[in-house]
Formats: structure tokens, sequence, C-alpha cells
């Protein structure tokens, strides 16, 4: 039987997900790096948590854009960086009330 770290640690598996290494979804669990296993779901027919996943997957993706553009914004013209600001806030609020909400 696999071990999970969610099993294991008091460290916020959400904090890993979105902000430690690559993850992706293999089977019933979301592998960061290709060692920190979370389990999605208990089997392989979970389609809404499969569904969840996915969406906090594609999360982090826009996470780490929000981080670039934040280092390249400099070069941005006034009108670019209000646009960013504002999908910024709203990509950053999302992973407030998950960050918070777990805990």
């Amino acid at each position: 039987q696999e071990a999970f770290l969610s099993e294991v640690n008091f460290v916020s598996k959400f904090a890993l997900i979105l902000f430690g290494g690559r993850p992706r979804l293999v089977k019933n669990a979301i592998v960061v790096d290709n060692w920190l296993k979370f389990k999605v779901c208990d089997n392989d027919d979970g389609e809404k948590e499969k569904t969840n996943a996915i969406i906090l997957i594609a999360l982090r993706g826009l996470l780490d854009d929000v981080i670039v553009e934040h280092v390249v914004k400099t070069f941005a013209t006034a009108e670019e960086k209000s646009r960013m600001a504002q999908r910024h806030e709203k990509i950053i609020e999302v992973v407030r009330r998950i960050l918070a909400d777990e805990g």
C-alpha cells in the first residue's frame, strides 16, 4: 500500500501543489515532482474529483504566469500593467481562498 504525504505531514497539500514542484494527474492522484502523491479519489471512477484536480493544476499554471508577468511587468505599458493587475488580482484571490479554506 502506498503512503500519501497528506497522511503523514502537516504541510498544506494545496500549498505544495500550488508552490512546489510541477504537478500532474496520474490515475487517482496528483503527483508533484514525480514522487509526492496526493490522492484525488479512491479509484479511477472519481470523475468529479479528477475534474477538480485538473482545475487545481490549471490554477497552478495561471499562478506561474502571474509570477512571471510580475517579474517582467517593468517592460509593459501602463495599459498592459492595468490588465495584468486585474487578472492577477482574480487569480491571487482564488489561491488565497483555497489556502484559507484548507487551514
